[in-house]
């Protein structure tokens, strides 16, 4: 069901005008104009229906200015109603009683139109208090819910690292390192779906990549190694932005691992949308793959298996002057 349109315009100059000035001025300015406009139309109704505009005075003043507006309409209006179109014109005596009983039959009816629309606007304007109310303190529920799930996310992070960091074993060591790195990629796709973002259920891939990209140049570039990013933007769903964000994240780390034995190369990323798909690739001017290839390891299965969740493919193109990984996947 729609709602009748209210302007509330003494609200709306508060910081500026008194309220009571500007409900006076409405009815008054909007009295005088339909009543102005009733009187120079007399000769063509020939002085019949004289309370036609009136009501729209009554009405609009209402609805732009609140309640005692349209009652400053409704006084104004009848009184240079009766006093400029009822006959006797130009006085206030009344010698016809229908005159009479029309005059205060209108005038009851405006006050009864007033009195509903001002009883209708007082609830609109509850509802409206009520809403913002809900929304302040869900905005508030939704601001300490992201504090906690990032510290959350900080805590664990922290953890596996510390507990990395203790290990003697060098391969339980690179397991919880990456581990945490997988999820720091997650945590960044959370970032992006905080209630100031482009939306709850869909993220910018690029400010995703991108600060994906950063935190790896923090942590995980050797000296020599650089990584460039060539994005285009667009929105996905957070799904896709999450395995994007895992695979992008698995497929340089391999990079940073194999390509470069002697120490220096670069690393690069690009996305771009091609119609209803996102193609994101991965390549560097690294040593290339071995030809007789050692059996997929965790990483591997992990891009592989993200690119399936997401209904996409890639494909992987290697020479010793580098390699490209593509990865093409279904925007919807």
């Amino acid at each position: 069901m729609r709602r009748l349109v209210t302007i509330d315009l003494p609200r709306r100059l508060a910081d500026r005008v008194p309220g009571i000035v500007t409900e006076v001025a409405v009815g008054l300015g909007s009295s005088g104009l339909f009543v102005a406009a009733r009187i120079l139309l007399t000769p063509f109704p020939d002085r019949s229906a004289p309370f036609s505009l009136g009501f729209l005075a009554v009405v609009l003043s209402t609805l732009i200015a609140g309640w005692r507006s349209g009652l400053v309409a409704l006084v104004v209006g009848q009184t240079l109603i009766w006093y400029f179109v009822l006959p006797e014109y130009h006085s206030f005596r009344i010698n016809d009683a229908a005159v009479g009983y029309g005059l205060l039959l209108t005038t009851v009816t405006q006050a009864v139109m007033v009195f509903a629309l001002g009883l209708y606007q007082r609830e609109v304007r509850r509802g409206d208090l009520e809403r913002q109310r809900r929304i302040n303190f869900l905005a508030h529920a939704l601001r300490e819910i992201d504090h906690r799930t990032k510290n959350n996310f900080q805590i664990v992070t922290s953890l596996l690292l510390l507990q990395a960091n203790r290990s003697g074993n060098k391969e339980v060591h690179a397991a919880l390192k990456e581990a945490a790195e997988r999820l720091q990629a997650v945590a960044g796709v959370y970032a992006a779906l905080t209630p100031g973002s482009e939306g709850l259920a869909a993220v910018r891939l690029q400010d995703h990549l991108e600060a994906l990209c950063d935190q790896i140049r923090r942590g995980m570039l050797a000296e020599g190694v650089t990584l460039e990013t060539d994005l285009e933007p667009m929105v996905v769903p957070h799904d896709t932005a999450v395995s994007l964000g895992i695979v992008v994240n698995e497929l340089v780390t391999n990079a940073c691992k194999h390509a470069f034995p002697g120490g220096r190369g670069a690393i690069r990323i690009t996305a771009r949308q091609e119609g209803e798909r996102a193609r994101v690739e991965v390549s560097d001017d690294g040593c290339g793959l071995a030809e007789e290839r050692p059996p997929p390891g965790v990483g591997t299965k992990v891009v592989a298996a993200f690119v399936k969740r997401l209904k996409g493919r890639s494909e992987l193109r290697s020479s010793p002057k580098g390699t490209v990984h593509t990865v093409l996947v279904p925007l919807r």
